[in-house]
Protein backbone atom coordinates (compact mmCIF):
# COMPACT_ATOMS: atom_id res chain seq x y z
CA UNK A 1 0.00 0.00 0.00
CA UNK A 2 2.84 2.25 0.65
CA UNK A 3 4.08 1.87 -2.40
CA UNK A 4 1.15 2.50 -4.76
CA UNK A 5 0.68 5.51 -2.84
CA UNK A 6 4.31 6.73 -3.60
CA UNK A 7 3.66 6.26 -6.55
CA UNK A 8 0.63 8.29 -6.81
CA UNK A 9 2.49 11.32 -5.16
CA UNK A 10 5.42 10.50 -7.59
CA UNK A 11 2.86 10.94 -10.51
CA UNK A 12 0.87 13.90 -9.77
CA UNK A 13 4.76 15.98 -8.87
CA UNK A 14 5.66 14.71 -12.06
CA UNK A 15 2.30 16.47 -13.98
CA UNK A 16 3.23 18.94 -12.09
CA UNK A 17 6.64 19.56 -13.24
CA UNK A 18 5.52 18.95 -16.59
CA UNK A 19 3.08 21.71 -16.39
CA UNK A 20 5.90 24.46 -15.01
CA UNK A 21 7.97 23.43 -17.18
CA UNK A 22 5.68 23.88 -19.98
CA UNK A 23 4.51 27.41 -19.09
CA UNK A 24 8.43 28.06 -18.35
CA UNK A 25 8.58 27.72 -22.08
CA UNK A 26 5.75 29.85 -23.00
CA UNK A 27 6.70 32.46 -20.99
CA UNK A 28 10.67 32.54 -22.12
CA UNK A 29 8.90 32.22 -26.05
CA UNK A 30 7.35 35.57 -25.60
CA UNK A 31 3.66 33.46 -25.76
CA UNK A 32 1.14 34.13 -22.53
CA UNK A 33 -0.37 31.31 -20.66
CA UNK A 34 -3.14 32.81 -19.94
CA UNK A 35 -6.54 31.69 -20.77
CA UNK A 36 -4.83 29.16 -23.14
CA UNK A 37 -7.18 26.09 -22.33
CA UNK A 38 -9.96 28.07 -23.56
CA UNK A 39 -9.52 31.06 -25.33
CA UNK A 40 -6.48 29.79 -27.34
CA UNK A 41 -2.44 31.53 -27.16
CA UNK A 42 -1.52 34.83 -26.06
CA UNK A 43 1.08 36.93 -27.83
CA UNK A 44 2.57 39.30 -25.70
CA UNK A 45 3.56 42.74 -27.73
CA UNK A 46 4.88 45.52 -26.04
CA UNK A 47 5.19 49.36 -26.46
CA UNK A 48 6.87 52.17 -24.69
CA UNK A 49 5.01 55.37 -25.55
CA UNK A 50 5.61 59.13 -24.07
CA UNK A 51 2.59 59.04 -21.96
CA UNK A 52 3.46 62.61 -20.96
CA UNK A 53 2.72 63.92 -24.21
CA UNK A 54 -0.63 63.75 -25.78
CA UNK A 55 0.43 62.27 -29.14
CA UNK A 56 1.31 59.07 -26.54
CA UNK A 57 -1.81 59.02 -24.61
CA UNK A 58 -3.91 58.93 -27.74
CA UNK A 59 -1.59 56.37 -29.14
CA UNK A 60 -2.09 54.11 -26.54
CA UNK A 61 -5.86 54.61 -26.27
CA UNK A 62 -5.84 53.96 -30.12
CA UNK A 63 -3.73 50.71 -29.74
CA UNK A 64 -6.00 49.63 -27.31
CA UNK A 65 -8.93 50.04 -29.17
CA UNK A 66 -7.42 48.21 -32.15
CA UNK A 67 -5.91 45.07 -30.35
CA UNK A 68 -9.66 44.52 -28.70
CA UNK A 69 -11.34 44.70 -31.73
CA UNK A 70 -8.91 42.29 -33.15
CA UNK A 71 -9.27 39.78 -30.49
CA UNK A 72 -12.55 40.21 -30.83
CA UNK A 73 -12.64 39.13 -34.25
CA UNK A 74 -10.19 36.25 -33.35
CA UNK A 75 -6.74 37.18 -33.38
CA UNK A 76 -3.79 35.97 -36.15
CA UNK A 77 -3.91 32.30 -37.10
CA UNK A 78 -0.46 30.94 -37.48
CA UNK A 79 0.15 27.21 -38.38
CA UNK A 80 -3.70 27.06 -38.26
CA UNK A 81 -3.52 27.96 -34.22
CA UNK A 82 -5.41 31.04 -33.28
CA UNK A 83 -3.14 33.72 -31.20
CA UNK A 84 -4.87 36.64 -29.25
CA UNK A 85 -2.62 39.43 -28.65
CA UNK A 86 -2.19 41.25 -24.77
CA UNK A 87 -0.25 44.40 -25.86
CA UNK A 88 1.61 45.82 -22.87
CA UNK A 89 2.28 49.76 -22.67
CA UNK A 90 4.82 51.22 -20.48
CA UNK A 91 5.88 55.11 -19.93
CA UNK A 92 8.86 55.57 -21.84
CA UNK A 93 8.69 59.99 -21.07
CA UNK A 94 10.15 60.90 -24.28
CA UNK A 95 13.15 59.80 -22.87
CA UNK A 96 16.56 57.96 -23.44
CA UNK A 97 16.97 56.92 -19.33
CA UNK A 98 13.07 56.22 -19.11
CA UNK A 99 12.98 54.56 -22.30
CA UNK A 100 16.06 52.30 -21.67
CA UNK A 101 14.01 51.46 -18.62
CA UNK A 102 11.15 50.53 -20.11
CA UNK A 103 12.41 47.99 -22.96
CA UNK A 104 14.64 46.17 -20.27
CA UNK A 105 11.61 45.59 -18.68
CA UNK A 106 9.56 44.77 -21.38
CA UNK A 107 12.63 42.34 -22.41
CA UNK A 108 13.89 40.86 -19.59
CA UNK A 109 10.58 40.63 -16.99
CA UNK A 110 7.91 40.40 -19.60
CA UNK A 111 9.91 38.24 -21.67
CA UNK A 112 8.48 40.48 -24.87
CA UNK A 113 9.90 39.55 -28.02
CA UNK A 114 7.88 41.96 -30.34
CA UNK A 115 7.93 45.54 -29.97
CA UNK A 116 5.92 48.25 -31.82
CA UNK A 117 4.75 51.79 -32.35
CA UNK A 118 6.99 53.71 -30.22
CA UNK A 119 7.37 56.94 -30.72
CA UNK A 120 10.48 58.95 -29.38
CA UNK A 121 13.88 58.56 -30.75
CA UNK A 122 15.62 58.98 -27.82
CA UNK A 123 13.68 55.70 -26.16
CA UNK A 124 14.27 53.89 -29.16
CA UNK A 125 18.12 54.45 -29.97
CA UNK A 126 18.49 54.09 -26.21
CA UNK A 127 17.00 50.30 -26.45
CA UNK A 128 18.78 49.60 -29.12
CA UNK A 129 21.54 48.00 -26.57
CA UNK A 130 19.01 46.30 -25.02
CA UNK A 131 16.65 44.55 -27.91
CA UNK A 132 19.19 43.97 -30.44
CA UNK A 133 21.23 41.48 -28.79
CA UNK A 134 18.41 39.42 -27.43
CA UNK A 135 16.82 39.46 -30.92
CA UNK A 136 13.67 41.14 -30.01
CA UNK A 137 11.60 42.85 -33.39
CA UNK A 138 11.36 45.85 -33.34
CA UNK A 139 8.75 47.83 -35.39
CA UNK A 140 9.71 51.71 -34.39
CA UNK A 141 8.52 54.93 -35.36
CA UNK A 142 11.28 57.34 -34.52
CA UNK A 143 12.83 60.26 -36.24
CA UNK A 144 16.39 59.05 -36.43
CA UNK A 145 18.38 57.23 -38.87
CA UNK A 146 19.87 55.67 -36.29
CA UNK A 147 16.89 53.48 -36.19
CA UNK A 148 17.49 52.35 -39.72
CA UNK A 149 21.32 51.43 -39.31
CA UNK A 150 22.84 49.26 -41.12
CA UNK A 151 23.97 47.50 -37.92
CA UNK A 152 20.88 46.63 -36.74
CA UNK A 153 19.28 43.22 -37.58
CA UNK A 154 16.50 43.17 -35.64
CA UNK A 155 14.68 47.02 -36.08
CA UNK A 156 12.90 48.30 -38.50
CA UNK A 157 11.55 51.82 -39.12
CA UNK A 158 7.68 51.43 -39.08
CA UNK A 159 6.49 55.26 -39.89
CA UNK A 160 6.65 57.76 -42.84
CA UNK A 161 8.88 60.37 -40.03
CA UNK A 162 12.10 60.35 -42.13
CA UNK A 163 10.45 59.22 -45.74
CA UNK A 164 7.54 61.82 -45.33
CA UNK A 165 9.55 65.06 -45.91
CA UNK A 166 10.10 65.08 -49.76
CA UNK A 167 6.93 64.57 -50.34
CA UNK A 168 5.48 67.42 -47.78
CA UNK A 169 8.12 70.23 -49.37
CA UNK A 170 6.83 68.86 -52.57
CA UNK A 171 3.07 70.01 -51.56
CA UNK A 172 4.58 72.88 -49.65
CA UNK A 173 6.24 74.21 -52.97
CA UNK A 174 2.62 74.03 -54.61
CA UNK A 175 1.03 76.26 -51.83
CA UNK A 176 4.24 78.98 -51.39
CA UNK A 177 5.78 79.04 -55.21
CA UNK A 178 7.31 81.94 -53.76
CA UNK A 179 8.90 81.08 -50.87
CA UNK A 180 13.15 81.03 -51.12
CA UNK A 181 13.72 80.85 -47.44
CA UNK A 182 13.11 79.47 -44.26
CA UNK A 183 13.61 79.33 -40.30
CA UNK A 184 13.17 75.51 -38.15
CA UNK A 185 11.95 75.83 -34.54
CA UNK A 186 12.76 72.22 -33.42
CA UNK A 187 13.48 70.43 -30.04
CA UNK A 188 16.91 69.92 -28.98
CA UNK A 189 17.29 65.88 -28.72
CA UNK A 190 17.42 63.11 -31.07
CA UNK A 191 14.31 63.54 -32.89
CA UNK A 192 14.38 67.42 -33.41
CA UNK A 193 18.26 67.07 -34.67
CA UNK A 194 17.49 64.08 -37.20
CA UNK A 195 14.13 65.65 -38.30
CA UNK A 196 15.83 69.44 -39.00
CA UNK A 197 18.94 67.74 -40.61
CA UNK A 198 16.73 65.61 -42.78
CA UNK A 199 14.68 68.66 -43.96
CA UNK A 200 17.13 70.81 -43.87
CA UNK A 201 18.40 69.23 -46.36
CA UNK A 202 15.15 68.26 -48.56
CA UNK A 203 14.54 72.04 -48.25
CA UNK A 204 16.89 73.28 -50.08
CA UNK A 205 16.53 70.59 -52.70
CA UNK A 206 13.71 72.19 -53.81
CA UNK A 207 15.29 75.80 -53.52
CA UNK A 208 14.51 76.79 -50.03
CA UNK A 209 17.37 78.14 -47.78
CA UNK A 210 17.18 77.44 -44.22
CA UNK A 211 18.48 80.19 -42.62
CA UNK A 212 18.53 78.78 -39.21
CA UNK A 213 17.57 75.89 -37.13
CA UNK A 214 16.54 77.21 -33.53
CA UNK A 215 16.46 74.50 -31.02
CA UNK A 216 14.31 74.27 -27.67
CA UNK A 217 14.64 71.93 -24.83
CA UNK A 218 11.78 69.05 -25.05
CA UNK A 219 10.01 70.68 -21.87
CA UNK A 220 9.53 74.38 -23.19
CA UNK A 221 6.16 76.16 -22.72
CA UNK A 222 7.64 79.32 -23.09
CA UNK A 223 8.42 80.58 -26.63
CA UNK A 224 7.89 84.28 -26.75
CA UNK A 225 12.03 84.69 -27.35
CA UNK A 226 12.65 82.13 -29.71
CA UNK A 227 9.75 83.04 -31.44
CA UNK A 228 11.03 87.08 -31.40
CA UNK A 229 14.55 85.81 -32.70
CA UNK A 230 12.78 83.86 -35.81
CA UNK A 231 10.96 86.25 -36.81
CA UNK A 232 13.83 88.50 -37.03
CA UNK A 233 15.14 86.10 -39.74
CA UNK A 234 12.25 87.64 -42.05
CA UNK A 235 11.64 84.24 -43.49
CA UNK A 236 9.05 83.22 -46.18
CA UNK A 237 8.29 80.27 -43.81
CA UNK A 238 8.94 78.67 -40.48
CA UNK A 239 8.74 74.72 -39.88
CA UNK A 240 8.57 72.93 -37.17
CA UNK A 241 10.70 69.25 -37.03
CA UNK A 242 10.20 66.89 -34.19
CA UNK A 243 7.45 68.82 -32.80
CA UNK A 244 4.48 67.05 -30.84
CA UNK A 245 0.73 67.37 -31.97
CA UNK A 246 -0.28 68.84 -29.15
CA UNK A 247 -0.50 71.83 -26.67
CA UNK A 248 3.61 72.50 -27.03
CA UNK A 249 3.05 72.97 -31.25
CA UNK A 250 -0.18 75.28 -30.04
CA UNK A 251 2.28 77.33 -27.85
CA UNK A 252 4.64 77.24 -30.74
CA UNK A 253 1.94 78.88 -33.23
CA UNK A 254 0.73 80.77 -30.70
CA UNK A 255 4.16 82.56 -30.17
CA UNK A 256 4.74 82.99 -33.77
CA UNK A 257 1.90 85.05 -34.26
CA UNK A 258 2.29 87.50 -31.52
CA UNK A 259 6.00 87.96 -32.49
CA UNK A 260 4.18 89.30 -35.99
CA UNK A 261 5.15 86.44 -38.14
CA UNK A 262 2.40 86.04 -40.87
CA UNK A 263 4.54 84.39 -43.29
CA UNK A 264 3.87 80.23 -44.59
CA UNK A 265 4.06 77.63 -41.84
CA UNK A 266 4.64 74.23 -42.23
CA UNK A 267 4.56 70.82 -40.09
CA UNK A 268 5.07 67.26 -41.27
CA UNK A 269 2.71 66.22 -38.36
CA UNK A 270 -1.08 66.19 -38.12
CA UNK A 271 -1.78 68.59 -35.23
CA UNK A 272 -3.89 67.38 -32.37
CA UNK A 273 -6.78 70.63 -33.61
CA UNK A 274 -8.52 70.42 -29.91
CA UNK A 275 -5.33 71.01 -27.63
CA UNK A 276 -3.69 73.50 -30.38
CA UNK A 277 -7.10 75.29 -30.66
CA UNK A 278 -7.24 75.52 -26.79
CA UNK A 279 -4.52 77.27 -26.77
CA UNK A 280 -4.15 79.47 -29.85
CA UNK A 281 -6.51 81.63 -31.52
CA UNK A 282 -7.90 80.63 -34.90
CA UNK A 283 -5.38 83.86 -36.44
CA UNK A 284 -2.15 82.15 -35.21
CA UNK A 285 -3.51 78.69 -36.38
CA UNK A 286 -4.58 80.31 -40.19
CA UNK A 287 -2.97 78.98 -43.10
CA UNK A 288 -0.85 75.97 -41.56
CA UNK A 289 0.15 73.35 -44.27
CA UNK A 290 0.41 69.90 -42.75
CA UNK A 291 -0.33 66.28 -42.85
CA UNK A 292 -3.73 64.99 -42.52
CA UNK A 293 -4.71 61.67 -41.32
CA UNK A 294 -6.68 59.66 -44.64
CA UNK A 295 -9.52 59.15 -41.60
CA UNK A 296 -10.59 62.81 -41.96
CA UNK A 297 -10.55 63.06 -45.73
CA UNK A 298 -13.23 63.00 -48.01
CA UNK A 299 -14.48 59.26 -48.94
CA UNK A 300 -11.89 57.97 -46.59
CA UNK A 301 -10.98 54.01 -47.44
CA UNK A 302 -12.66 51.07 -45.75
CA UNK A 303 -10.08 50.80 -43.24
CA UNK A 304 -9.83 54.11 -42.06
CA UNK A 305 -13.80 54.51 -41.58
CA UNK A 306 -13.70 51.33 -39.21
CA UNK A 307 -10.54 52.56 -37.09
CA UNK A 308 -12.80 55.80 -36.56
CA UNK A 309 -15.98 54.17 -35.68
CA UNK A 310 -14.58 51.70 -33.20
CA UNK A 311 -12.52 54.56 -31.56
CA UNK A 312 -15.42 56.74 -31.42
CA UNK A 313 -17.53 53.44 -29.97
CA UNK A 314 -15.36 53.37 -27.49
CA UNK A 315 -14.42 57.11 -26.40
CA UNK A 316 -17.56 59.17 -27.92
CA UNK A 317 -14.85 61.79 -29.27
CA UNK A 318 -12.21 61.47 -32.13
CA UNK A 319 -8.80 61.81 -31.84
CA UNK A 320 -6.74 61.77 -34.81
CA UNK A 321 -3.46 62.38 -33.04
CA UNK A 322 -2.46 58.76 -32.56
CA UNK A 323 -2.66 57.06 -36.33
CA UNK A 324 0.78 58.61 -37.21
CA UNK A 325 2.12 56.27 -34.93
CA UNK A 326 0.44 52.87 -35.33
CA UNK A 327 1.94 51.40 -38.82
CA UNK A 328 3.57 49.03 -36.77
CA UNK A 329 0.84 47.59 -35.36
CA UNK A 330 -0.69 46.87 -38.89
CA UNK A 331 3.06 45.95 -40.46
CA UNK A 332 3.23 43.35 -37.87
CA UNK A 333 0.31 40.95 -38.42
CA UNK A 334 0.68 41.00 -41.57
CA UNK A 335 4.38 39.98 -41.63
CA UNK A 336 3.05 37.24 -39.28
CA UNK A 337 0.82 36.18 -41.97
CA UNK A 338 3.50 36.18 -44.19
CA UNK A 339 5.73 33.97 -42.75
CA UNK A 340 3.36 32.03 -40.58
CA UNK A 341 5.60 32.42 -37.28
CA UNK A 342 5.97 33.96 -33.99
CA UNK A 343 9.84 33.57 -34.56
CA UNK A 344 11.21 37.36 -34.42
CA UNK A 345 14.29 35.73 -36.44
CA UNK A 346 12.15 34.12 -39.63
CA UNK A 347 10.42 37.66 -39.09
CA UNK A 348 13.57 39.86 -38.99
CA UNK A 349 15.04 38.21 -42.05
CA UNK A 350 11.91 37.85 -44.54
CA UNK A 351 11.50 41.56 -43.95
CA UNK A 352 14.88 42.72 -44.34
CA UNK A 353 15.73 40.44 -47.64
CA UNK A 354 11.79 40.17 -49.23
CA UNK A 355 10.41 43.27 -47.25
CA UNK A 356 6.56 43.81 -47.08
CA UNK A 357 3.31 45.59 -48.28
CA UNK A 358 0.79 46.36 -46.31
CA UNK A 359 -2.88 48.30 -45.66
CA UNK A 360 -3.30 50.74 -42.65
CA UNK A 361 -6.05 53.38 -41.71
CA UNK A 362 -3.46 55.79 -43.95
CA UNK A 363 -3.40 54.06 -47.18
CA UNK A 364 -0.80 51.68 -48.20
CA UNK A 365 2.70 51.36 -46.65
CA UNK A 366 5.95 49.30 -48.03
CA UNK A 367 9.31 48.72 -46.70
CA UNK A 368 12.10 50.33 -48.29
CA UNK A 369 15.91 50.03 -48.62
CA UNK A 370 17.83 53.69 -47.91
CA UNK A 371 20.86 53.21 -49.43
CA UNK A 372 21.24 56.77 -48.57
CA UNK A 373 22.42 55.35 -45.68
CA UNK A 374 24.44 52.86 -47.05
CA UNK A 375 21.73 50.37 -46.04
CA UNK A 376 20.50 47.86 -49.14
CA UNK A 377 18.27 45.59 -46.65
CA UNK A 378 14.21 46.79 -46.39
CA UNK A 379 14.47 48.79 -43.14
CA UNK A 380 11.88 52.13 -44.10
CA UNK A 381 8.49 52.95 -44.27
CA UNK A 382 7.29 55.08 -47.47
CA UNK A 383 2.96 55.49 -47.44
CA UNK A 384 0.69 57.35 -49.45
CA UNK A 385 0.34 60.87 -48.13
CA UNK A 386 -2.69 63.02 -47.42
CA UNK A 387 -2.17 66.64 -46.89
CA UNK A 388 -4.02 69.49 -45.45
CA UNK A 389 -4.48 73.51 -44.25
CA UNK A 390 -5.84 74.96 -41.16
CA UNK A 391 -9.01 77.61 -42.02
CA UNK A 392 -11.04 79.16 -39.92
CA UNK A 393 -9.83 76.79 -37.44
CA UNK A 394 -10.84 73.76 -39.17
CA UNK A 395 -8.02 71.63 -40.84
CA UNK A 396 -9.08 71.13 -44.61
CA UNK A 397 -7.90 68.78 -47.41
CA UNK A 398 -5.73 69.86 -49.63
CA UNK A 399 -4.40 67.04 -51.98
CA UNK A 400 -2.74 63.49 -51.70
CA UNK A 401 0.43 61.90 -52.75
CA UNK A 402 0.21 58.20 -53.38
CA UNK A 403 3.00 55.32 -52.37
CA UNK A 404 4.80 55.24 -55.89
CA UNK A 405 4.95 59.41 -55.98
CA UNK A 406 6.32 59.37 -52.42
CA UNK A 407 9.03 56.83 -53.31
CA UNK A 408 9.83 58.67 -56.02
CA UNK A 409 10.28 61.62 -54.11
CA UNK A 410 12.40 60.17 -51.91
CA UNK A 411 14.87 58.81 -54.88
CA UNK A 412 15.06 61.70 -56.00
CA UNK A 413 16.30 63.86 -53.08
CA UNK A 414 18.38 61.45 -51.60
CA UNK A 415 19.19 58.80 -54.17
CA UNK A 416 19.83 55.69 -55.17
CA UNK A 417 17.08 52.86 -56.01
CA UNK A 418 14.81 52.31 -52.47
CA UNK A 419 12.65 49.75 -53.84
Amino acid sequence: MMAGYLIKIINKTAGFLLILLFSLFLSLSGVSLAQTAKEGKVLKIGTTLPLNVGMGVETKKMLEVIVSKFNEEGGVKVKGERIAIDLIVYDDKYSAEAGRAAMERLINQDRVKFIICQISSPSIVAGLGVSEPEKVLVLAGGASPKIVSPRNRFTFGISTTRTSIPALWMMTKKIYPKAKTAVFISPDDETGKARAAEETQVAEAFGVKVLKVLFYPRETVDFSSLAARAKSFNPDLISYPGAVAGTQFGLQLKAMYAAGFRGGQVSGITPSMEEITAVAGNEALEGLLCKIQETDIPNPPALARKVKQDYLKKYGKWSEAGLTWIPAWYALIEAIKKTDSLDPEVIANHLALKGLEWEMPNGKAMLVKRPDLKNDRYVDTCSDMAYGQIKSGKLVFLGRLNLEETITGCEKVFGGKWR
